[in-house]
């Protein structure tokens, strides 16, 4: 780990935070302990992106499956293992990432989701989309919606960026019913 965790935070809100994420996840959840334990202004924005991402019209299957397949193609450990736990607690079983990663192959993804996974693989990897692959995810979405695509895909990569260069591992959280 690059950084010491901070497991006594002396601020009466990081307190508050602790305990929110030991009922919520049964730990308290490695941002907290490395990066808003020194920084309650990121924690604060980080807060409003979930918070404003509740009041976004996407289904909740599609914003989750957005967070799983972006954090594991930045192979962020600790977003990964985040979304992996979510997935389960929303008992949303996704396949398994090795599979998940060879989309355009399977026959178990629909169009529709290659399309989704085909524009979010090309944002994350050049920052940019292909007119084919607009035009494609266009075919499946209304522009509304891909505004709130790119826009759960742009925040995503911002989570991974804070987590993977700060050396945040998984925190081997695992959700049983």
């Amino acid at each position: 780990m690059r950084l010491q965790p901070i497991d006594k935070p002396k601020s009466i809100l990081l307190k508050l935070a602790y305990i929110a994420s030991k009922i919520q996840f049964g730990k308290v959840i490695a941002p907290l302990r490395f990066i808003y334990s020194r920084s309650t202004p990121i924690m604060m924005s980080s807060m409003k992106i979930l918070s404003t991402e509740k009041k976004l019209s996407l289904p909740k299957e599609i914003k989750l499956k957005i967070r799983f397949f972006i954090a594991h193609l930045n192979e962020c450990k600790f977003c990964s293992n985040l979304q992996d736990y979510i997935s389960r607690k929303e008992s949303k079983e996704f396949v398994e990432w090795k599979e998940l990663s060879e989309y355009k192959q399977s026959s178990r993804f629909s169009n529709k989701e290659k399309a989704l996974f085909s524009y979010l693989e090309e944002v994350t990897f050049t920052k940019k989309a292909s007119d084919s692959t607009f035009e494609t995810l266009r075919s499946y979405f209304s522009e509304k919606e891909i505004v709130e695509i790119t826009w759960i895909c742009a925040t995503e990569n911002y989570f991974n960026l804070l987590g993977k260069p700060l050396g945040l591992n998984s925190d081997e959280m695992v959700f049983s019913k």
